[in-house]
């Protein structure tokens, strides 16, 4: 396994970074832009005075429609050519692919007159996150840093330039990459027969390999640790980037120095219950200031209750490997192109905020295979929270499924299953909910899945007493099934099998009982 080394150190002043050409084709995501979707929506006003209503909604629209009104393609080319003459990159034609405030960034192909075969990916971010001291957008550098030590492991655009900040020629950051060769996959993917969709989930599964096959000594974010400015075209070495560890929460509580050896991720209960102790803490606090009660602590405090439930029945009984993370592994961020053989899957593309995390919470599964919409965006909303049951899927897409499912044995082994389909399935729920709680979005999802829990405990027999529980756990049994199909309304293309003994009452018997537990005890005010 190749594992990723990381230095420590404080970032240099940031300007324009000028490498090396290389040729290579990305294009980016579709995410929408959040802040864009803020900037979008309306103010609600008071109407008990009409005329200043009327007035104020009118100079609030006019403002409005200043910010949500992007500056036409035709008068902005022209400053990216004069971007393109600053840093040594002359003659070339400008493509706007993605020119929209609904994006997460513009994106822009560059295509060399004199040289075709030469291209470019011009990266704009829409809403940039830039430091209130200097101004410096940070996710410009850690991407540039983080794709700049995978060029030799991965088929990743390498960055050519950069700025961090506005003092450049566009008044905004940027990265200049190169262009992967090729097209997405999301564009050919529904016109491939059986066999070349079969060809493409072979070598999408070999990827996921090399992914894993990257460890690293810590979960977290990457940061860069060390970009020295460089106005030539020659390689500057880049610094392997810095990871740091997950920091949201209780600003005490993150002082602790127990919460960054919880959160390293090894110890994956540690880590997922140490996000959900900081934020509760910081929810206490805040109830405590504003003298009120809050809605969302009994939510988490049941939470911990399913993490209790899970370590029961061994979900965490060895330490996790920390692997690299692309968390929008989707069609459309895969670069391929056409062979004698079929399409080859040449290049990943739109790394923005990327992740080391434990093995499990990688491992989701990639159900744009076997249910694969072009317009829609699949995800972790899509497979971890809301799949599609094997028996609302077509013949055909059922074998793209039980293919993978097989590939996926073969090649990252049994537990690979049970990770994307088991247990691991609720890990990554929980995880996509505590990193960041405090929102309508995640708190609608954590209410759901406690939902679906809580009727999941009413449909199940009475509760097995702890007596019971740890009679049956002494008794010697053979490797068991554990068939995680009904938690999450999705079947297995067969059960897994676990190779150690394992607890008869099964996964869903112990949440359950342990849910039911927690329930009595918030009711008695323990």
């Amino acid at each position: 396994m190749d594992t990723m080394d990381l230095h420590v150190s404080v970032p240099e002043e940031d300007a324009p970074v000028v490498l090396a050409p290389e040729e290579t084709e990305v294009e980016d995501s579709d995410n929408e832009s959040v802040a864009a979707q803020v900037l979008a929506s309306e103010d609600q006003w008071d109407d008990s005075d009409k005329a200043s209503v009327a007035t104020a909604e009118s100079a609030e629209e006019e403002e409005e429609e200043e910010e949500e009104v992007i500056e036409p393609f035709e008068d902005y080319k022209p400053k990216i050519e004069q971007l393109l003459l600053s840093i040594g990159f002359s003659d070339f034609d400008t493509e706007a692919l993605q020119h929209d405030l609904h994006f997460s960034n513009c994106v822009y192909a560059l295509t060399s007159l004199t040289k075709p075969e030469e291209k470019y990916i011009l990266r704009v971010p829409v809403c940039p996150d830039l430091r209130e001291d200097d101004g410096v957008c940070e996710a410009i550098i850690n991407d540039a840093a983080l794709l700049g030590h995978l060029a030799h492991q991965l088929p990743v655009p390498r960055v050519v330039a950069y700025s961090a900040t506005k003092d450049n020629v566009l008044g905004e950051p940027y990265t200049l990459q190169t262009c992967l060769p090729g097209e997405r996959l999301d564009n050919i993917f529904e016109k491939l027969d059986h066999e070349g969709k079969l060809a493409v989930i072979d070598q999408y599964v070999e990827l996921i390999a090399k992914l894993e096959a990257i460890t690293l000594p810590s979960a977290g974010t990457f940061a860069a640790s060390a970009l020295e400015p460089n106005s030539t075209n020659e390689y500057a070495p880049i610094a392997a980037p810095e990871i740091g560890f997950f920091c949201k929460g209780d600003e005490e509580f993150i002082l602790d120095p127990t919460t960054e050896a919880n959160r390293a991720g090894p110890d994956m209960k540690a880590l997922l219950a140490s996000h959900i102790d900081g934020w509760i803490e910081k929810e206490r606090k805040h109830c405590e200031e504003c003298h009120e009660e809050s809605i969302e602590i009994p939510l988490y405090e049941k939470m911990k209750g399913v993490l209790e439930a899970l370590d029961t029945d061994g979900a965490f009984h060895q330490p996790q490997t920390i692997v690299l993370h692309h968390w929008d592994l989707e069609p459309r961020n895969l670069m391929v192109t056409p062979t004698s053989q079929g399409y080859k899957i040449t290049g990943i593309i739109d790394w923005d905020d990327a992740l080391a995390l434990p093995r499990t919470l990688a491992r989701r599964a990639p159900d744009w295979i076997w249910d694969f919409e072009k317009e829609g965006f699949t995800g972790y909303m899509d497979t971890d929270f809301h799949p599609k049951a094997d028996s609302e899927l077509s013949q055909d897409n059922l074998a793209l499924k039980h293919h993978f499912d097989e590939k996926a044995k073969v090649v990252l082994g049994d537990q690979y299953l049970n990770d994307a389909y088991g247990s691991g399935r609720l890990l990554r729920r929980i995880w996509t909910i505590v990193r960041d709680p405090f929102s309508m979005w995640t708190y609608t999802l954590a209410t759901e899945m406690m939902k679906e829990l809580e009727q999941k405990s009413q449909a199940e027999p009475a509760p097995v007493s702890d007596e019971s529980l740890l009679a049956e756990q002494q008794v010697a049994e053979p490797a068991m099934v554990i068939d995680a199909s009904p938690m999450f309304e999705n079947d297995l293309a067969e059960p897994v099998e676990v190779s150690e003994p394992q607890n008869p009452v099964g996964l869903w018997a112990k949440v359950v009982h342990c849910f039911r537990r927690l329930v009595e005890k918030i009711k008695a005010g323990l």
